[in-house]
């Protein structure tokens, strides 16, 4: 085997506890979409609905959706991001619960009689009803089936204070809605970056993702979470090059003084960044090894003075985070993981105990 991700399940459980007790006694929706930002969508779904305040799973589409049916998840799914025309053959035999974000889907939701959430837009500038529909948006809800409500902080890693003041827009809109008089809503605002906040003066549930996997949303954050996600190959090959030699396409590393390479099984078509040119690095027996020239499509090179044929490379790990490796290529961790490719065999850890 050439390349592959170990998927620690047992971490995801710990860090799930971890985020359970940060979220002051809120149910969680755990946030699945992407495959479980490349976990596996399967695997970690039936690991965390052995938990019972894991009420409820998101995706993004109706065919991930489907998916969790077909695996036998039997929880509430949340449908966030595709519009309900996308499902109208399947939405009721999957019993899913769309979000609603604009006035087309929210006349399809009240003619099929369906449950579903809102959104509401507090500064995202994405999906959701703006505060300038929101008159109109209570009169149509009237006699449906809502379910529950939801909005989406855009800046909670960064800026407190702008994360306050949406939950303030936020609020406001559900004071109006009271006058309908839903009973048992489902209220979310809480992603993984707001959940320290303790906004939960309203809030039901904690929509959490990127934590579940490992990764803490900023620095001090208040958990110690465990990557749940490493990756791995092999050194496929080694040599030891004069110097002034070029090394892959567009020859944009050329050696010093005589220095040992090696080639290791996974490129861009694996998940590991082009952007990763002459700047990332990886471990090989503990050794940092920086690459050296352009990620190539299904092989990289790396200066090592240790390497041997046949060795374990480590791309991404408890050492080589997705958080510090992120920073490298000027993204973030969520890309990292969701860009790691079907053809890297995920090998699974299950916990012992969950």
């Amino acid at each position: 085997m050439l390349r592959w991700a170990e998927i620690h399940l047992d971490r995801l459980v710990e860090n799930y506890k971890q985020i359970k007790n940060l979220s002051a006694g809120k149910k969680i929706i755990a946030v699945v979409k992407a495959n479980a930002y490349g976990h596996g969508i399967k695997e970690v779904a039936q690991t965390l609905a052995k938990h019972t305040d894991v009420s409820a799973f998101a995706v993004a589409t109706f065919d991930e959706a489907e998916e969790l049916r077909n695996i036998g998840i039997a929880r509430d799914i949340l449908v966030m991001a595709s519009p309900l025309s996308e499902g109208l053959d399947k939405i009721k035999e999957l019993n899913a619960v769309p979000v609603i974000f604009d006035f087309e889907d929210l006349k399809l939701a009240k003619e099929l009689k369906i449950p579903f959430h809102i959104k509401i837009d507090t500064g995202m500038g994405r999906l959701g009803f703006l505060e300038n529909q929101w008159n109109k948006l209570l009169e149509e809800l009237k006699g449906t089936n809502l379910k529950g409500i939801m909005t989406h902080f855009c800046c909670a890693d960064e800026d407190k204070n702008f994360t306050e003041y949406q939950f303030k827009e936020f609020l406001s809109f559900f004071q109006k809605l009271k006058s309908l008089n839903f009973k048992n809503l489902t209220i979310h605002a809480d992603n993984s970056s707001a959940i320290p906040f303790k906004l939960n003066k309203i809030l039901t549930h904690s929509r959490v993702g990127i934590a579940l996997y490992g990764t803490k949303p900023y620095e001090n954050y208040p958990a110690e979470l465990k990557q749940v996600m490493e990756v791995k190959a092999k050194v496929i090959t080694t040599k030891e090059l004069p110097a002034n030699f070029p090394v892959s396409y567009s020859a944009t590393y050329k050696t010093k003084q005589k220095e040992k390479v090696a080639v290791i099984s996974f490129g861009y078509a694996d998940g590991y960044l082009r952007s990763f040119s002459n700047k990332g690095y990886v471990l090989i027996n503990d050794e940092k090894c920086p690459v050296r020239g352009r990620v190539c499509m299904d092989m990289t090179i790396v200066s090592s003075k240790t390497a041997k044929k046949g060795d374990t490379v480590t791309i991404f790990g408890e050492k080589i985070t997705f958080e510090e490796t992120a920073k490298v290529a000027g993204t973030i961790s969520y890309e990292l993981m969701c860009d790691i490719s079907p053809r890297v065999k995920r090998i699974y850890f299950y916990p012992s105990q969950t």
